[in-house]
């Protein structure tokens, strides 16, 4: 136990969330010799860290907007550090990878012929802050055709890969409402646009004869939207060599953990988040390359 100062990471919703917060204060805690405490991931086989406190020390927080301070910082005090944010910088992991893969459970890639495409459905149907982020389909199949593949698999958390009608949609409506993520936290977009993008995006990605790998487990209260057996999607995508997704943490993080050597994200992440955007897209590892532009967004252009 160290009688420099701990490093204290409270969890917040989001399975990929709560990689970012691990690993972020993890290598900051490592970094300056303090403690660590953090709760259980218990998936990844993480578990919680409690130690005492010393509450005479100064306590400064760590947010989104000074973590990069505080990380490349020489010198810090004796001091208890809280951090609260989400890290979504690739920066602050890429130079640590082989040591961040060391810390979670070894998944060997098994299928190095295949491309896998990750598609996070469900929420990002129905809500504004999400569908506002989805990528056109006809740039999905160019993206796509840049890879080297004998067979494409679709893992996705929908409950279906066909023509989505109104009960499907309210349905998903009714399941987010009673969530972590209700309508409050962004607005319902319309049945009809939602209808029209699943469907366009479904027979657009179906003329490429994929393997469909759905998840039909009850989703979990109070995850953000995983649904039962998630960690099977997450290392079914770990477990290939060529990865494919859009802004997902949760299929950056498998493909980051896989070490696959053949991967691509969206370039712009999130755009219409605007400065709260994330630099994922333009992770620098080797054989990561990014895809598509803001251009390719498919909000107010198909409609």
């Amino acid at each position: 136990m160290s009688d420099k100062g701990s490093v204290i990471v409270n969890f917040t919703i989001g399975f990929g969330n709560n990689i970012f917060q691990y690993c972020y204060a993890r290598i900051l805690a490592e970094k300056l010799g303090f403690n660590l405490l953090h709760g259980a991931i218990p998936e990844l086989g993480i578990k919680s860290q409690v130690v005492e406190v010393d509450k005479s020390l100064d306590t400064h927080i760590v947010s989104d907007n000074n973590a990069r301070l505080y990380l490349d910082s020489k010198n810090i005090e004796k001091c208890n550090l809280y951090v609260q944010g989400y890290f979504e910088d690739h920066t602050f992991y890429t130079r640590y990878a082989d040591k961040i893969r060391s810390w979670f459970p070894v998944v060997p890639i098994t299928n190095k012929k295949d491309l896998i495409l990750h598609l996070r459905l469900q929420n990002r149907l129905v809500q504004q802050s999400h569908l506002r982020n989805h990528v056109l389909v006809d740039t999905y199949v160019d993206a796509i055709s840049k890879f080297d593949y004998e067979r494409l698999h679709i893992v996705t958390d929908a409950e279906k890969w066909d023509l989505y009608g109104i009960n499907d949609i309210e349905k998903i409506r009714y399941q987010i409402s009673i969530g972590p993520n209700p309508a409050s936290s962004s607005p319902w977009v319309s049945v009809k646009d939602s209808l029209f993008y699943v469907n366009q995006l479904v027979e657009g990605l179906n003329k490429l004869d994929p393997i469909v790998h759905l998840n039909g487990a009850e989703m979990i209260e109070g995850s953000g939207g995983l649904r039962g057996d998630f960690m099977g999607d997450f290392n079914l995508i770990r477990s290939f060599d060529k990865v494919m997704f859009v802004n997902s943490t949760f299929s950056w993080w498998a493909a980051f953990l896989s070490g696959a050597s053949h991967v691509s994200a969206f370039k712009p992440w999130k755009p219409n988040k605007g400065v709260n955007s994330k630099n994922l897209g333009y992770t620098n590892l080797p054989g990561w390359k990014p895809w598509g532009s803001v251009y390719d967004l498919y909000w107010g252009k198909s409609r």
